[in-house]
């Protein structure tokens, strides 16, 4: 592999290019579940956006992509929550456990101070906890504003930052999740973690962090260490052994690519030379999609110097991007208006867009079902 095959090798591994992620041997999983437990997670910061994602990596003959996103949630397979890096994700149910053991205490530390800003105390989150338990035994799946109702006795106020943090706070101890959706709407009730995910997969911190290693790589390689330290939020050193770990097992191997080592699946090679050519077609990915947020160096799929035309102002709000001989050549979004091209897309400098395709890939996309 070259440096000019690099982002074609990183679709691949992400089943944006090529066939889509296989569902586990006796894991049960939909393949939406199975495309998010490749991923490992998914960042979800816009519902609406990861779902046209997952959809997207489903494969070009799925139908109804979304609707088979939400019902994989519905069903219970998938869950959101805060994994990592304080930004919510999508992750398979039956995992959630253990990946919150790997990063739930240390964003909880991580945030002591922004809680102590909104005056929320240790003892204020045992009496949210039991809140929270009293309604949803009672009323079961509540939306965000029905929760935060729940807590009307704690007087905590009503700044954004007093609500943020005590649902995220009792998210990060898996006392609650995210999981079915609100039919008719891009949002998700909550539910008690224990009583949704009744047989949680069970791993101790070596090898949760040693599988959680495991799929990034498969499914966002070629990789660097500090792509994965970025990715996890995790200390360097731990990373670098599980990574080791699974080199050893012979579950990744070793790449050289240019002057950098990476990681990768085995047989993501092979995989590169059947399907190189689908991952040069027109794709339409949605803001914080997996392909551009995946990674410490973006630079493989994404120019440096075009990143702030992704980001304006570094303020963490990402933009759609079109991405098209298997680099972001460009920004898009839906047209307002009910007649003429579907979608409005600017092109970076020096970079030229096939309107043409990108209608043409429009009129399948799960983004406008």
């Amino acid at each position: 592999m070259d440096a000019h095959q690099f982002s074609a090798a990183r679709l691949i591994s992400q089943g944006l290019a090529g066939p889509p992620p296989p569902s586990p041997t006796g894991s049960g999983l939909s393949p939406a579940g199975a495309v998010v437990e490749h991923l490992g997670c998914v960042q979800a910061q816009a519902l609406g956006g990861v779902l046209a994602s997952v959809a997207l990596r489903l494969g070009a003959g799925a139908a109804d992509g979304v609707a088979a996103v939400r019902a994989a949630i519905d069903a219970g397979e998938i869950v959101r929550s805060w994994t990592q890096r304080g930004t919510i994700h999508l992750t398979t149910a039956k995992d959630l456990g253990w990946i919150l053991g790997l990063t739930g205490a240390r964003t909880m530390k991580s945030t002591t101070k922004r809680r102590e800003v909104f005056g929320i105390t240790d003892a204020m989150l045992e009496s949210a906890a039991e809140l929270a338990v009293a309604a949803l035994r009672d009323r079961g799946p509540l939306t965000r504003e029905e929760l935060l109702e729940a807590f009307a006795p704690l007087r905590a106020g009503d700044e954004y930052g007093h609500a943020r943090y005590l649902i995220t706070s009792l998210a990060l101890n898996n006392l609650i999740v995210q999981a079915p959706m609100i039919e008719g709407k891009d949002e998700m009730r909550y539910v008690l973690t224990a009583e949704w995910v009744p047989t949680p997969t069970e791993l101790d911190a070596e090898e949760a962090l040693h599988e959680w290693m495991r799929r990034y790589v498969t499914g966002h390689g070629p990789v660097t260490i500090d792509d994965a330290t970025r990715w996890t939020a995790l200390p360097k050193t731990q990373v670098r052994k599980a990574i080791q770990a699974a080199i050893d097992a012979e579950e990744i191997t070793n790449v050289r690519i240019g002057d950098t080592d990476y990681v990768q699946a085995p047989d993501l090679e092979d995989r590169l030379s059947e399907w190189e050519s689908d991952a040069h077609k027109t794709m339409l990915l949605p803001g914080f999609d997996e392909l551009i947020l995946g990674y410490k160096d973006r630079s493989a799929t994404l120019d440096r110097e075009c990143e702030k035309l992704v980001v304006p102002g570094g303020n963490g709000m990402f933009k759609n991007t079109v991405v098209s001989g298997s680099r972001a050549r460009g920004t898009w979004k839906r047209s307002p208006r009910k007649t003429g091209p579907r979608v409005l897309v600017e092109a970076f400098p020096d970079q030229t867009i096939d309107t043409r395709a990108v209608e043409e890939v429009a009129a399948t996309h799960p983004a406008f079902e």
